[in-house]
């Protein structure tokens, strides 16, 4: 789920999970700094984007008894992989090596238990169906002989597989 959302210059302070008050930076002698600005409020705008998806999951939660199977599964692993990737970027914004955490496996994990749920998505929804009549069209003129077409087809008797041979 990705929200595009354009945000005044400022940032977004939480006093509640459900109100949001607007406020605008004070960059003081970091003003005429353009790239910090940008990264700020860069930041700025995906706080707000994780805040907004984390509202539709916590929304969602509420039906989480009435999903099904694989409404569950995917609600799952979306929730796991959003906290662990938090994780990691609150590691790597006070400047610790989250490479060197044990996030970076369970990330790994989740990835490849997304990849495989794919699997089991396509496999179940996204396979080849076969058409049986356009397959016995092509069977029929792959076997129409053009210069017997007028002779009714006689059935051969199968060979007998029990003769004995004397000697």
């Amino acid at each position: 789920m990705s929200f595009a959302l354009c945000l005044p210059k400022g940032t977004t302070r939480y006093t509640e999970m459900d109100t949001i008050e607007l406020e605008e930076f004070d960059y003081g002698e970091l003003k005429n700094d353009t790239a910090f600005i940008q990264k700020n409020e860069n930041l700025s705008d995906c706080i707000e984007r994780i805040r907004q998806n984390l509202a539709v999951a916590r929304e969602d939660y509420k039906n989480y008894e009435s999903f099904t199977l694989e409404e569950k599964v995917k609600y799952d692993l979306h929730l796991s992989y959003s906290i662990n990737s938090l994780y990691w970027m609150y590691h790597k914004i006070i400047g610790l090596d989250p490479n060197k955490h044990g996030i970076k496996d369970e990330l790994a994990r989740i990835k490849a238990a997304m990849i495989r749920e794919k699997q089991v998505y396509d496999h179940k929804y996204n396979r080849p169906v076969l058409d049986q009549g356009a397959a016995k069209r092509f069977v029929r003129a792959g076997l129409y002989d053009h210069k017997n077409r007028d002779k009714p087809e006689v059935a051969d008797p199968p060979p007998n597989k029990k003769i004995r041979f004397d000697e």
